[in-house]
């Protein structure tokens, strides 16, 4: 855009002409109003504004709402805690809100139920013919039917309740799955079980994925590439996020087990320490309990594009304090823009909200 040349007569006060103590001017000449004087410096300063804007954009070339100072970045703030279950490791929560189920890794070792209000509604406790010994790890809710599975650590089993509490059966996967020892668990939305695996061939740490009918189908990663994983998400482009605890990463598999992404270890701005619990939201935002940094990493993973989901944000601190965490494990989410993280030391599951 080209502006006609103002030269400052132009705009400048016409000199006036005084005589005999009275003001005036010279025949002939037309006086510019004080109101047209304004109107024509606002409209110079829009221009240039408008002028610095364009060149702005054709520097970046990103949207005006990424100027420097309107930038914004939606982070989710502290609203309450759920208080009654100890040492708190995994948690799940119905899309609603309405049931949140929480796996204890301290005595009596079970899954408890809260409402959306943290009021206890009941156990989830495996019969006695499973055994006397179990250590609930994570929990996962089938969206086909709503059924509850837990990880047990211990037992090397996943347990399946109903979505009051009842045990209905133990998963028994058929195929050539070989000895396996389940950590994580995410369903697709088809129902397709994925889940981490901790003791599989050859004692060999990797990700498994079930048909909606317990059949094994296949292993996603390669022999020796995963270290103690643990949680799992799947997002709404059918890939799959796993925490790959130990090695301070996250990975990104398709569907089939190609590597699309990483996140790595480090101590910059979304890098990751010891990364544990994996959830998805509605809108594509990707959470990452940093374990070891006591806080929660959100990052973008609406874009269809193979590439690592890119850093947002983060929330929490280490303390005791409300919105401080300790040693914090796994989150779910809910569509009612909710996150729910399990608080460890504190005994607690912290609530966040957008």
């Amino acid at each position: 855009m080209t502006n006609s040349p103002t030269t400052p007569a132009a705009l400048a006060t016409p000199p006036e002409h005084t005589e005999g103590g009275v003001s005036g001017e010279a025949p002939g000449t037309k006086t510019m109003s004080k109101a047209t004087k304004r109107k024509i410096r606002l409209l110079v300063v829009l221009l240039l504004i408008l002028a610095a804007l364009f060149a702005w954009y054709l520097l970046n070339r990103k949207p005006l709402s990424e100027l420097p100072g309107l930038s914004s970045t939606k982070v989710p703030h502290y609203e309450f805690s759920i208080y009654g279950t100890p040492n708190p490791t995994g948690v799940a929560v119905t899309p609603a809100g309405d049931r949140i189920y929480v796996t204890e890794q301290s005595s009596p070792r079970q899954v408890i139920v809260f409402d959306r209000s943290g009021k206890k509604l009941g156990n989830l406790t495996p019969p006695k013919s499973t055994g006397p010994g179990h250590i609930p790890g994570y929990v996962a809710i089938n969206p086909t039917n709503q059924d509850v599975y837990v990880s047990d650590h211990l037992t090397g089993k996943v347990y399946i309740y109903n979505a009051t509490g009842t045990y209905l059966r133990t998963f028994a996967p058929t195929g050539n799955l070989g000895k396996w020892q389940p950590l994580g668990l995410a369903f697709s939305p088809d129902g397709t079980l994925y889940a981490t695996d901790i003791q599989g061939p050859g004692k060999a740490h990797r990700v498994v994925a079930f048909s909606p009918q317990g059949t094994f189908l296949r292993t996603l990663s390669k022999p020796a590439t995963l270290l103690f994983p643990n949680g799992i998400a799947v997002d709404g482009h059918g890939n799959i996020d796993v925490a790959d605890s130990n090695n301070g990463r996250l990975l990104v598999f398709s569907p089939y087990g190609k590597t699309l992404a990483i996140i790595s270890h480090g101590v910059g701005d979304g890098d990751l320490g010891l990364p544990r619990g994996v959830a998805l939201d509605a809108d594509g935002r990707l959470y990452i309990v940093d374990s070891s940094d006591h806080m929660v990493r959100i990052y973008d993973a609406s874009s269809d594009t193979v590439a690592a989901p890119k850093f947002v944000a983060s929330f929490g601190t280490e303390g005791q304090v409300d919105g401080a965490f300790e040693y914090p494990n796994g989150v779910a989410t809910d569509t009612r823009a909710r996150i729910y993280i399990t608080d460890q030391i504190n005994n607690r599951v912290q609530v966040w909200g957008y």
